[in-house]
């Protein structure tokens, strides 16, 4: 009988590997709660091995003049949503994305697909529009 349980097996490329070395920095409180204030979700499965557990830091700059209103918006409203993989061959970012071989130069030249479980950012619009910073939200649980 086949099982629709995820295939467990060692995923070909960290998710902390999709920053260049020397932009990554480790996910802090001030991110967790700027992260929450601008897309209005919690950043979360940081317990699973399938989602990134660093973050860059020209995003991190970002937030950051965003709540000192030196930088009006992201550019995104929604960012790259990770769900768990289905399979590591059709489904899996991390084992489809080849990131070995280039730097900041050439990253541009990276094919970055569209999957189930890696939903691209999604830009501003009216529908999405840009958050106006006013305080840190508590990251505390039933809240």
């Amino acid at each position: 009988m086949a099982t629709s349980a995820p295939i467990r097996r060692k995923l070909e490329n960290s998710p902390d590997l999709f920053t260049i070395p020397s932009q990554r920095t480790n996910i802090s409180t001030f991110v967790r709660q700027t992260y929450f204030a601008y897309f209005k979700v919690k950043l979360g499965d940081q317990d699973k091995v399938w989602a990134p557990h660093k973050v860059c830091k020209q995003c991190v700059e970002g937030l950051r003049m965003w709540t000192n209103g030196k930088r009006a918006k992201l550019p995104f409203s929604i960012l790259m949503i990770w769900r768990e993989p289905k399979d590591h061959s059709s489904d899996c970012y991390f084992c489809i994305v080849k990131t070995s071989g280039y730097n900041k130069k050439n990253k541009c030249k990276i094919e970055y697909p569209s999957l189930l479980s890696a939903i691209r950012p999604v830009p501003h619009s009216a529908e999405i529009p840009v958050p106006a910073f006013n305080e840190f939200p508590s990251l505390e649980e039933g809240e």
